[in-house]
């Protein structure tokens, strides 16, 4: 977790990196405390150092400035067509690879986000920790990707990032911790 110091001065270099590109997205968070608590009788909940969590989820709006940041082509398969199904988020796309574009139906915009895949997750994680760039930004930071990583449905955190896809653990600490 940065220091509230440390997150406004990261807030202002990334602020200052994205210059007059699409206006960038605000992440609410909680702090989530009590450092070294152990695991409760489920075996669940065992962090030992303190983070913040999101206090809301990740908004089918959010994910709409992801997409038209990063998906003009859409490599990686960022967005689902079920999102524009009966029970989806109604991000629709429009366009051909290389100039799509995305919008949200605005009764839609502040609902989450779904039809999301572990790894699109994961880069948008990405795409946060490096200060809601271009399209290179979804594939390092938090975690690095490889195909490699991808086809053997591994991947690890990197250190001193600050954004990231919450653990078991770490959710289940956020929604269940009785501080003492």
């Amino acid at each position: 977790m940065l220091s509230g110091t440390r997150l406004i001065v990261f807030a202002a270099a990334c602020l200052a990196i994205a210059g007059s590109a699409l206006a960038a997205i605000t992440m609410d968070t909680v702090a989530v405390g009590n450092l070294g608590n152990a695991a409760d009788s489920t075996g669940y909940g065992e962090v030992g150092y303190s983070y913040s969590i999101g206090k809301y989820e990740v908004t089918a709006g959010q994910y709409t400035a992801f997409l038209n940041a990063v998906a003009a082509t859409d490599t990686h398969g960022l967005y689902d067509v079920n999102m524009t199904s009966t029970f989806g988020c109604q991000i629709q796309r429009t366009g051909s690879s290389g100039s799509y574009s995305y919008s949200v139906d605005p009764a839609y915009a502040n609902r989450p986000v779904n039809y999301v895949s572990f790894w699109s997750a994961c880069r948008f994680a990405n795409w946060l920790d490096n200060c809601q760039g271009g399209s290179g930004t979804t594939e390092y930071g938090t975690y690095t990707l490889a195909a490699a990583g991808e086809a053997n449905n591994t991947i690890t955190r990197n250190a001193g990032t600050t954004w990231a896809v919450t653990s078991v653990d770490e959710w289940y600490k956020a929604a269940y911790l009785r501080a003492a």
